[in-house]
């Protein structure tokens, strides 16, 4: 990172550099005049005839036309005296200028004529060098120069005239620069490559794509992949430059949409960039088929009006008070004020000059200086917050563990405890039993205390099948045993099993006829007696608990109702799930596994349970099984 911010330095002290290298002459407002041939057929004695008429026309600055199809003529003068240096060095930038003719018409009237554009090979040119220089001889008097441009980029050019000593000068210090300025993108471009491998995640992929299209985009706009790239081959550099171009614009879109989350806080925006990659992909395609020129107008003209787009990410962003956001943001903003300047001097809707390619080229230092620090922080503070959700996780797994620790503890007891007490019930009902038959002339209020032993002793078997059921947790491991049912009768051996006063608040409307069921009595019983417990337990003393047995849809309903608090909305479902329980209000312990059982058990007879929801008083579960086939029941 030290070598990073020395670069960053010199980078910035290199205009300062070369402000101490002027160029010999620049052409000022109104001497350079031209002219737009759309016949493309103008010769230089047509061309000199309509300079006489006066048809061409004042530049103001540099010439800056955009994308137009014509060949565009320049003419302007040069003022030698005898005391001036003879030779003089022209140079005609930008370098993607595809084809130019140079004509030089000396005092004496004698022609000279030349060829330039980034459409010579390297060593055809007269210099190597990365724009188009033409050495030139000046003797004393005036010199007249016409220039023949066409090309297929923007039209556009800025002429100076070099002192050839000054010129070199000027060249050290410029591809020092370039260097220091290529160099810097490189070193970031590698440090994200190395963030992908270790982190693997996208963005820092992404952004190496996107650094690498652009690196090469300007260097190919700079004359460089002409120069030392593709020297012998004018052509593939031309296609490397209008696909680089394309296919950095692409994946721009493409790097912003994920870096600033478009598709989730922005739709339109996001929308808007998806069609600017499309339009990008279509403009790279064509590149090749000779169609650059056609579709790079809109392309461009469409990336300015997304850059339209750029304030409400920033705001956003801005708006949150973190440190990486707000760097993102203002390298945002930055990059958008900048590429768009840029756009717009290529489109000639700004002056064109040096300016342009600086801003252009600056939109890039905005990524170094700020978004990529900003990606770090960012992506830091991820990896912190994912760290902290791991020991999160593992500090639940370990409480997990602990639960089920206590919790086997407590199946363990409570099998022990159930199996102890399965004895003395079994006593309690033989010797019950014994003594009803040894009493051959039982009275009234005897044979009410047998009922009333016999109905306790069930009650306590049925507790005891929930213990065992809570000790196994999962339905799936009983087996059914199937048999015709009673719906009624079994629902009333569930009411006697709650036992007074439980027993007495439950109301039972059945309503015939009712199909006959078939399952198993034993579980269909246990989960009965757990929604009528629960309706019991959880609604005020005293209050009735209303039973509905109707034949429903393919089989049978009950519907149980209370007039206690309720499900609160939202726990329809939960309250289903394994140790969920509402509160502990009604006083009545458990384990919260009563409805997960019951609508287990429900389900394995191909029925359903579930609370009726929209309620504003009291709680309805209502329970479905599919009826058999045997008929009604009478």
């Amino acid at each position: 990172m030290r070598g990073l911010w020395l670069s960053l330095l010199l980078l910035l002290m290199c205009p300062l550099l070369q402000a101490e290298t002027p160029a010999v002459m620049t052409f000022d407002r109104g001497q350079i005049s031209f002219l737009r041939d759309s016949s493309k057929q103008l010769t230089l004695e047509q061309a000199r005839a309509l300079y006489a008429e006066g048809q061409f026309k004042p530049v103001e600055g540099n010439l800056g036309l955009g994308y137009i199809p014509d060949v565009v003529w320049l003419h302007f003068k040069i003022e030698r005296a005898a005391t001036q240096q003879h030779e003089a060095w022209l140079e005609i930038m930008p370098p993607y200028l595809d084809d130019m003719h140079f004509f030089h018409i000396h005092p004496d009237g004698k022609v000279d004529s030349r060829r330039g554009g980034d459409r010579l090979p390297q060593p055809a040119k007269e210099e190597d060098y990365r724009g188009t220089l033409f050495k030139l001889t000046l003797s004393p008097g005036e010199h007249e120069v016409f220039l023949r441009l066409q090309t297929t980029s923007t039209m556009a050019a800025i002429v100076r005239l070099w002192q050839p000593d000054r010129f070199e000068r000027h060249l050290r210090h410029g591809y020092f620069a370039f260097g220091l300025y290529f160099s810097l993108i490189l070193t970031v471009l590698v440090f994200n490559a190395v963030n992908w491998v270790v982190s693997r995640r996208n963005i820092f992929l992404v952004y190496v794509g996107y650094l690498f299209l652009n690196a090469l985009q300007w260097l190919g706009i700079n004359g460089f992949v002409a120069e030392f790239i593709f020297p012998a081959h004018p052509l593939l550099a031309n296609l490397t430059l209008g696909m680089s171009l394309s296919l950095a614009a692409a994946m721009a879109f493409g790097f912003f949409i994920m870096v600033l989350e478009l598709k989730q806080h922005h739709p339109f925006i996001y929308r808007t960039s998806l069609a600017g990659m499309a339009l990008c992909s279509v403009t790279a395609l064509a590149t090749p088929f000779g169609y650059y020129g056609v579709f790079a107008p809109w392309m461009l003209g469409f990336g300015v009006l997304t850059l339209f787009g750029v304030p409400w990410p920033a705001t956003r962003l801005w708006q949150t008070g973190e440190v990486w956001a707000r760097l993102l943001a203002t390298a945002y903003l930055i990059y958008g004020l900048l590429i768009a300047i840029n756009i717009l001097g290529v489109l000639a809707v700004l002056p064109f000059g040096d300016v342009i390619n600086i801003a252009g080229m600056s939109s890039n230092i905005a990524h170094i200086l700020l978004l990529h620090f900003a990606i770090m922080l960012h992506y830091r503070r991820i990896e912190a917050d994912h760290a902290a959700v791991l020991e999160k996780s593992v500090q639940a797994e370990r409480q997990t563990a602990l639960d089920k620790s206590y919790r086997e503890d407590q199946d363990r007891l409570l099998a022990m405890i159930t199996h102890e007490i399965r004895t003395p019930i079994a006593v309690i009902d033989a010797a019950t039993q014994t003594l009803e038959a040894l009493d051959d002339t039982p009275s009234a209020d005897r044979e009410e205390r047998y009922d009333r032993i016999h109905r306790s002793v069930n009650r306590l078997s049925a507790l005891l099948d929930l213990a065992v059921a809570q000790t196994r947790r999962d339905v799936t491991d009983w087996q059914l045993t199937q048999g015709l049912i009673d719906p009624v009768v079994l629902t009333d051996e569930v009411v006697k099993l709650l036992g007074n006063p439980l027993a007495q608040r439950i109301n039972i409307n059945a309503v015939d006829p009712l199909p006959t069921l078939i399952g198993d009595d034993r579980m269909l019983r246990f989960a009965l007696l757990n929604l009528l417990d629960n309706a019991a337990n959880y609604s005020p003393s005293g209050t009735p608990v209303r039973v509905r047995i109707e034949a429903a849809t393919g089989g049978l309903a009950w519907r149980v109702e209370d007039e206690g608090p309720g499900i609160p909305p939202g726990m329809e479902e939960k309250i289903f799930d394994k140790y969920v329980r509402l509160g502990d209000s009604s006083g009545k312990a458990g384990l919260g596994l009563g409805l997960y059982l019951a609508r287990h058990i429900v389900e394995r007879h191909g029925g359903t349970l579930k609370v009726e929801a929209g309620r504003t008083r009291g709680a309805c579960f209502v329970c479905w099984l599919p009826a058999s086939n045997r008929g009604e029941r009478a």
